[in-house]
């Protein structure tokens, strides 16, 4: 995630509590690097540090990309609802924001 497609995420934050809707934001960074990214947006959102990419490996999206000289995950965005069953995915394949869910994606695919 990049910080313009954190910044529209962030703006519809009050949509995602409408909807009941928790936005993890998950990074396959060190924790101090995701902590200083968090605090530096002043973010409402949760992050999660997954430096190893378990996380990110597990939904087929870890370190496969490279940007400014460093391997990163594909651009992706999940809806997983209260049971734990995967209701929307949403791979990139590049770093472009054309490549990123948006936040009108996303809430689209909250059940209702």
């Amino acid at each position: 995630m990049c910080n313009r497609e954190l910044v529209q995420l962030q703006e519809a934050h009050d949509r995602f509590v409408e909807g009941d809707a928790a936005v993890l934001v998950i990074d396959a960074q060190e924790t101090f690097r995701v902590r200083d990214w968090r605090d530096k947006l002043d973010s409402p959102f949760t992050f999660l540090s997954d430096p190893t990419a378990w996380v990110s490996a597990r939904y087929g999206v870890a370190k496969q990309i490279v940007v400014h000289d460093e391997w990163v995950s594909l651009p992706s965005a999940f809806v997983v609802d209260k049971a734990g069953v995967l209701r929307y995915a949403h791979v990139g394949r590049g770093w472009p924001m054309e490549e990123r869910a948006t936040a009108a994606d996303i809430l689209a695919a909250l059940p209702k």
